[in-house]
Formats: structure tokens, C-alpha cells, sequence
């Protein structure tokens, strides 16, 4: 038995919009239920690059200093495979816009100039592990807002989808 057009339910475009809306809704709502990226994530890399600083400090013995950047990378390798194997649903690509990506590297250039304008200043004073302060600095402003700028970026995607037509 082969069914033809005629056989099917006719759903009125009123009918169709609504469902399209309660789709949307439920879409941007999985969307909201979980932020862009996690900030444990963004806070664990940061906290590699200030173990990287506090190694690479002078004075450090070089059998301290590769023993530790290898345990760091080890570190790190763990924490990017988690997050690959951890990250089951992930927006659309659609949803990554250049603005939202705009969003997400202005947050990591902030934290980036945040550690140069303490490191250069700290280190032209003199103060031993200028660098590993600065990047200390730099770690807690991206742990402290890390959640709420994946946060604001997971709103924007879930607004993306309620409002399209």
C-alpha cells in the first residue's frame, strides 16, 4: 500500500508555524542547558600557562623545568581530551557566527593584555616571578568571568534561533 499526497493530514500554516515556534523553543532551550564551553576548560589552560611562566622563571634548574613543562603537558593533553570526549552536543556550526566568535576573542585578548600590563611593569620593577604573577592575575579573571562570557555567548546562539523565521 502506497500512500499519495491526498491520503496525508492537511496541517494548516497556522498549524505549521506553531509547531516551527515549539521546535525553535525546545532547540534554543537544549542550547541554554549547557554554556559554548566549559570554563573549566578556558581556567585549566590558563592555569597551564602560569605553570609554564613559573617553570620558565630564571634561576629555574633545567631538569625542574622540563620535568614540569612535562607534566604540565600531560596535564593539559588530559584536559583537552576530556573536553573532546566530554562535549556531546556541541551548536551547529551555523550558530558560530564571526560575531559570536568576536565575543569569545575579545574575552581572551582582554585576559591576555590583563597579563602583559601586570608582567611588563612587575618585571621592568625588578620583583622576582613578575610573569607567573601576571598570568596568577590572568587565571583568576578568566575563572572569575569565564561562565558568564560562555553564558552571554550560548544566550546569543539560543536568541539566534528563537528569532529565525
Amino acid at each position: 500500500m502506497t500512500a499519495t499526497p491526498e491520503d496525508a493530514p492537511y496541517i494548516t500554516p497556522e498549524d505549521a508555524a506553531r509547531t516551527l515556534r515549539e521546535i525553535r523553543t525546545s532547540q534554543a532551550r537544549v542550547i541554554r542547558s549547557r554554556p559554548w564551553f566549559p570554563a573549566w576548560y578556558t581556567t585549566g589552560v590558563a592555569l597551564y600557562v602560569t605553570g609554564v611562566q613559573f617553570l620558565t622563571e630564571p634561576g629555574t634548574p633545567m631538569n625542574t623545568m622540563t620535568t614540569g613543562i612535562a607534566v604540565l603537558s600531560v596535564a593539559l593533553l588530559a584536559l583537552v581530551l576530556t573536553l573532546a570526549y566530554r562535549t556531546r552536543r556541541r551548536p551547529h556550526r551555523t550558530l558560530v557566527t564571526s560575531k559570536i566568535l568576536g565575543v569569545f576573542a575579545a574575552w581572551l585578548v582582554t585576559a591576555i593584555l590583563l597579563c602583559l600590563a601586570l608582567a611588563l611593569p612587575l618585571d621592568a620593577a625588578g620583583i622576582p616571578y613578575a610573569r607567573t604573577y601576571a598570568a596568577l592575575v590572568m587565571t583568576v579573571y578568566m575563572a572569575a568571568t569565564g561562565s558568564v562570557v560562555a553564558r552571554h555567548i550560548t544566550g546569543r546562539m539560543a536568541a539566534a534561533i528563537e528569532s529565525a523565521r
